[in-house]
């Protein structure tokens, strides 16, 4: 078997989506202006654990409401090109 047919079968397709990191969740990527979406390529059937731990870096513990296309969805979710995910850490107040 030749080398360029083993690198196309070891290598996944990749989808795009977009990240909104709001409130304390954006000390993950300061460079993002208030409310800007970050936009990534991610391996196709990359769920929302695997987007927070070993793509994004943050603690799936840190986050208390993860939405898809506006629906709050659960970590084993798998994402699909052109979602939009939107992340939020717990909050208190008053």
């Amino acid at each position: 078997m030749c080398a360029a047919t083993r690198d196309d079968r070891a290598q996944k397709n990749m989808i795009e989506i977009t990240v909104r990191l709001n409130a304390g969740l954006r000390r993950y990527r300061p460079a993002l202006g208030i409310g800007e979406a970050l936009p990534l390529h991610v391996p196709e059937g990359t769920n929302l654990k695997e987007l927070l731990s070993r793509i994004l870096q943050i603690s799936p513990e840190e986050v208390a409401f993860l939405l898809v296309n506006g629906i709050k969805c659960s970590l084993d979710e798998p994402l699909a090109a052109g979602d939009r995910v939107a992340l939020w850490p717990p909050v208190a107040g008053g």
